[in-house]
C-alpha cells in the first residue's frame, strides 16, 4: 500500500465529483489543508474518517484503501497496512518542531517567574510583559505547526486551538495577578472616587512613562482577558460582557484596598473597563472578520 497513490486516487475522485478541495472538506467537516495534505501525500486520512471520505468520492473503502479501482484483496490487510502508513507519518519533523515550541514555551513563561521573584533582579514592567507575550508567541507557533499538519477535523482543530488559548490565559492571568497584587510590598491605604481626577492630575504632573504606565496601560492591560471572556467562555452578548468584565475589574480594585496594595481607584476601574469594551467592540467588527476570511 503506497500512500502517493492514495493520494492520487483521492485526488482523481474528487475531481471527477467536480468537487474543489474547500468545497470536499465542509462536505467531511475537515480542514481545507487536511484535503491538501491528502492530496499531496504529506499525510493521510484518519482513519474514522475512510468511510465517510469514501461516500462523497463514491467509491469503496476498499478501493480507497488500494488507491485504485477495486481489486480482490484481504481488507482486512489493507486496513492493517493503512494503520501503519498512517502511524509513520505522525512523529515526523513537524511534530517535533511543534511540541519543542510548546516547551520553549513553558521555559519562557518559567523565566518570567524567575525574574519577577527575584528580588536581586530589577527588570521593568515592559520587559517582564515582553517575556510572557514571547512564552505566548511560541505557544501559538506550536499549535499553527500541530493543527496545520496532524488534525484533520475542524472539531479537533478548535479544541486545540481552545486548549492553547487557555495556556496562555493561564500565563497572562499569573502575570496580572502578579502585576497588580502578588508582587507588591508597599503599604497604600487611600482611595478616590471622583471620576478623571487621577487621569486629570496624572496628565498635569507626571512625566510621558507616568502616563503610559498609568493611563494608556491601565486601558491595554485588560483587554487580553476580554479575548478569553469571548472564546474560552463564549461571553459575546455585551449587557452580559460588559457586566462580566465590570465585575473582575472591581475585583482586582478591592482586593488591592482590602490588603492594603493599592489604590481603589474609580479611574483605573473606567479606564480598564473603557479597553475591555473597546477590544469588544474592535473584536465583533472586524477581527472576527478577518479571521473569518483566513
Amino acid at each position: 500500500m503506497e500512500s502517493k497513490k492514495i493520494a492520487e486516487f483521492i485526488k482523481q475522485k474528487r475531481k471527477e465529483k467536480g468537487l474543489t478541495q474547500e468545497q470536499l472538506a465542509n462536505k467531511l467537516f475537515v480542514t481545507e489543508k487536511a484535503i491538501s495534505r491528502w492530496e499531496t501525500g504529506r499525510g493521510t486520512p484518519d482513519i474514522s474518517l475512510l468511510i465517510p471520505l469514501a461516500n462523497e468520492l463514491e467509491v469503496s473503502t476498499q478501493e480507497l484503501l488500494n488507491g485504485e479501482q477495486i481489486r480482490k484483496e484481504d481488507s482486512i490487510n489493507s486496513i492493517i497496512e493503512y494503520i501503519e502508513i498512517n502511524k509513520k507519518g505522525k512523529y515526523n519533523l513537524p511534530f517535533k518542531i511543534s511540541i519543542l515550541f510548546y516547551i520553549i514555551s513553558i521555559i519562557t513563561f518559567l523565566l518570567y517567574l524567575k525574574l519577577e521573584y527575584n528580588s536581586y533582579i530589577n527588570i521593568n514592567y515592559f520587559i517582564r510583559l515582553s517575556v510572557v507575550v514571547l512564552s505566548s508567541i511560541f505557544i501559538i507557533i506550536g499549535n499553527y505547526i500541530y493543527t496545520n499538519n496532524y488534525v484533520d477535523k475542524i472539531k479537533d482543530k478548535q479544541k486545540i486551538t481552545k486548549t492553547t488559548i487557555s495556556m496562555i490565559a493561564i500565563y497572562y492571568c499569573i502575570m496580572l495577578f502578579n502585576m497588580t497584587i502578588f508582587s507588591r510590598t508597599n503599604t497604600i491605604d487611600s482611595f478616590n472616587l471622583i471620576p478623571f481626577k487621577s487621569i486629570y492630575e496624572i496628565i498635569k504632573n507626571d512625566n510621558l512613562y507616568s502616563i503610559l504606565i498609568n493611563i494608556f496601560g491601565n486601558l491595554i492591560v485588560f483587554m487580553p482577558i476580554e479575548y478569553f471572556l469571548i472564546k474560552l467562555f463564549n461571553v459575546t452578548k455585551f449587557k452580559k460582557n460588559l457586566l462580566f468584565s465590570f465585575i473582575i475589574v472591581l475585583t482586582c480594585e478591592i482586593i488591592q484596598y482590602t490588603f492594603k496594595i493599592g489604590v481603589f481607584d474609580i479611574d483605573d476601574i473606567i479606564l480598564c473597563l473603557s479597553g475591555m469594551m473597546i477590544f469588544y467592540l474592535l473584536y465583533n467588527k472586524f477581527i472576527i472578520r478577518i479571521f473569518k476570511k483566513s
